[in-house]
């Protein structure tokens, strides 16, 4: 049968057994079955155990649960952080869908990838160090206080600049900027720019054409934007205690220390559990409300061309107020000055020098690569067999294996590394170097295969065939046409879950036994004493970060540029 033939039929060829046979992708859905799943019921089932001197208790009861209704510190705290984090959703997805407009319709379509590289690249860079930059700035006596009482502009410091529920709040939507601009993005990009000429034409006025033209196309990235925000800010300890301090208490941290200082290890599972369910409610809610986006129009590549000057500067302050904390941080790093701060008194080096007389860092450092090498290794040889055989089928066992492997995604980190290490303690297993590489393939691994798959469904199946009809056999065929045409997504999909790998620091904190890490080195000297050798390790690994993602994005661009010149060399010979 030809390809023609196939064309059509309207179905994929088939290219064997073998790249179609579910054994494939089997591996990468147990490593995520035994990373997160069992974990996760061993969880459960500790919930329903009590703690009796710091020792779990086999006894089946629901007093963890009635507990949590009873003492109204925990439903109070549960309740008031669904609150804060709706409010710092609420707040990102307002400020970021004026810029996420203006690039979707006001910008020429081959001048949006830089636009959306700006916004974006600065999410998957460190999220420790990202944090720290806002501890500089935040506070009575902080960068951004301390200016502005230097140039007579207030008396003292604002309350709102400060180490507060109000820098808390302003801190996670510079975290979570990038993510709502996203999503709100590609959602705009469907509009067609028509529908608001003719609304306009009609006489609709311009708050009328947002609500009935604008806002119904950007609904589900708005809603999906906001959804994505709650959760991770529910699931994130980290940023409330280091930016609030005592007033940086929310349920997740009730919740990490029923495993630290309190020991609690049934109450801390049960308070858990219960923070998965509120999560996969969100997620549930996200789906039913959503249901798809409604077609208005068919999708062009065309732009608005009326002047958006307000939009336009709008846009450059919103990506200011993402670079502004980074670009202060580098400048920090280069101070001669011995304390965190300024005025700057002049250029140095040295900072990056004493870095690497740093015995503890070092070894920090060195812990990073082998975990970030194993993980990635592992993440990117099942990951993209995994994806070879998902691209190749279609039913229920597809649907469920991605199911499975997307889980990783839409769960905190905090909850992932809970659910480790419970699972580690009822097995009698301790932990060390390699339970950190474990959580971080649990992470990298859905992001490899859903980035692979994506690459391989983007392939036209008919250039295989054409090999086989040639007398290639399928798995010849698949390395040589298919494999060097998915090559640059699988590396740029190796550089991005590197680089994740290398900042990852919640996760890592909960399933670590001694070990360090950079960013858990890091941290230690956040919260014991920030020195400008600090921020020279952050500018560093922030550095290093950015070109890796850098280096990934343009590989995989590259990949698809030549992917379409010989796509079309082979089809001009074979026809």
């Amino acid at each position: 049968m030809s390809s023609k033939d196939h064309s059509r039929r309207g179905t994929l060829p088939r290219f064997g057994t073998g790249l179609e046979s579910p054994l494939l992708s089997l591996p990468a859905v147990l490593v995520i079955i035994g990373g997160v799943f069992l974990p996760m019921a061993i969880l459960a089932v500790y919930s329903l155990w009590p703690t009796v001197d710091q020792q779990i208790v086999v006894d089946w009861t629901l007093a963890n649960y009635l507990r949590f209704f009873k003492v109204e510190v925990y439903w109070h705290m549960l309740l008031y952080s669904l609150f804060f984090a709706g409010l710092a959703a609420g707040i990102t997805v307002c400020l970021t869908f004026p810029f996420a407009y203006f690039v979707a319709t006001k910008v020429k379509p081959e001048r949006r990838l830089v636009w959306v590289a700006l916004a974006v690249m600065q999410f998957f860079t460190s999220y420790l160090i990202r944090v720290f930059a806002w501890m500089n700035l935040l506070g009575d006596t902080g960068l951004l206080n301390d200016a502005l009482m230097r140039l007579g502009l207030t008396t003292g410091p604002l309350w709102i600049l400060g180490s507060n529920k109000a820098g808390i709040i302003i801190t996670f939507v510079y975290l979570l900027a990038p993510l709502t601009f996203l999503t709100t993005y590609i959602a705009l990009e469907r509009s067609n720019p028509a529908l608001l000429e003719a609304a306009e034409d009609l006489g609709a006025k311009p708050f009328q054409r947002l609500i009935h033209v604008v806002l119904p196309v950007a609904r589900t990235g708005i809603l999906g934007g906001f959804v994505l925000s709650m959760i991770t800010v529910l699931g994130d300890y980290v940023t409330p205690q280091l930016i609030g301090g005592t007033e940086g208490y929310l349920y997740s941290n009730i919740i990490q220390l029923q495993f630290g200082a309190s020991v609690q290890w049934g109450m801390g599972s049960a308070l858990a559990l219960l923070l998965m369910v509120v999560v996969f409610a969100l997620l549930g809610v996200l789906r039913r409300i959503t249901g798809g986006a409604p077609q208005l129009g068919t999708y062009t590549r065309t732009f608005s061309a009326t002047p958006a000057k307000g939009l336009r500067v709008y846009s450059l302050a919103v990506l200011g107020f993402l670079y502004f904390p980074i670009v202060l941080l580098v400048i920090m790093a280069f101070n001669e000055r011995s304390s965190i701060g300024f005025p700057f008194t002049g250029f140095t080096f040295r900072w990056f020098g004493a870095v690497f007389n740093d015995p503890l860092l070092l070894v920090s450092l060195s812990n990073s690569l082998i975990v970030a090498a194993i993980a990635v290794g592992v993440s990117v040889v099942l990951g993209s067999v995994a994806a070879v055989q998902l691209a190749r089928t279609r039913g229920p066992l597809r649907q469920a294996s991605l199911a499975i492997l997307s889980i990783p995604v839409f769960l905190p980190p905090m909850l992932l590394g809970l659910a480790i290490i419970i699972g580690l303690n009822a097995v009698g297993i301790d932990r060390g170097l390699w339970t950190i590489a474990l959580g971080h393939t649990v992470l990298s691994l859905p992001i490899v295969t859903l980035l692979v798959l994506i690459r391989l469904e983007g392939l036209d199946p008919n250039l295989e065939q054409a090999a086989m009809d040639l007398g290639a056999s399928p798995a010849r065929a698949f390395l040589l046409v298919s494999v060097p045409q998915a090559l640059p997504g699988i590396v740029a999909a190796a550089l991005i879950t590197l680089a994740l790998s290398f900042d990852e620091f919640i996760l890592t904190s909960l399933v670590t036994a001694s070990d360090s890490t950079l960013p858990l080195y890091i941290f230690g000297a956040l919260r014991f004493g920030v020195t400008p050798a600090i921020v020279a390790v952050s500018v560093m690994l922030l550095a290093a970060s950015s070109t890796l993602l850098i280096v990934g994005v343009l590989i995989s661009n590259i990949g698809q540029r030549k992917e379409s010149r010989s796509a079309a060399r082979a089809f001009a010979l074979h026809n």
